[in-house]
């Protein structure tokens, strides 16, 4: 009978592959939940919102321009999480746009495109939905979210 081998890893493991395997996860998540997984976006972004404003400094204090806080918001986003080479959220009046440059989560979504299934949840646009919620009140929709090569837009809207 053949024992079990035992595998030590010989190199770190690389930012790499531990953000595909998280984009695996994520990808699991939407191909059970489906459009289901849009009731998830509220939970989730609040949490990455927490996690900004707790642990890595985001602050929305003294200024009522949205596209400051917004701004403020990015550079943590990038700066901080690394979540993409680069990012802006543009605010319009109500309408918010938020374009991402090689994003930590690509892999996931250009998958779902491959079986032919939109996005329906987008981690960082919900939290960008409750850092509105937090310095204005207003609830923010998001309409849709496009997925190219290397890039990612999410189209929201403030409602009120």
């Amino acid at each position: 009978m053949t024992e079990a081998k035992v595998v030590k890893r010989m190199e770190d493991r690389s930012e790499e592959m531990a953000t595909k395997v998280n984009n695996l996860i994520l990808y699991g998540i939407y191909k059970v939940l489906g459009t289901g997984a849009r009731g998830l976006g509220t939970s989730i972004g609040e949490e990455v919102l927490n996690t900004m404003v707790e642990e890595y400094g985001l602050n929305f204090e003294g200024s009522d321009d949205p596209q400051e806080l917004l701004n403020r918001f990015t550079e943590v986003m990038i700066n901080t999480f690394g979540f993409a080479e680069s990012g802006e959220i543009d605010v319009q009046g109500n309408k918010v746009t938020l374009k991402l440059n090689n994003p930590m989560d690509l892999y996931s979504l250009q998958l779902l495109e491959k079986k032919g299934m939109k996005p329906v949840l987008y981690p960082m646009a919900n939290a960008i939905a409750a850092a509105i919620k937090k310095f204005s009140g207003k609830n923010t929709l998001i309409k849709g979210i496009r997925v190219s090569d290397k890039h990612v837009e999410v189209d929201m809207l403030i409602l009120g």
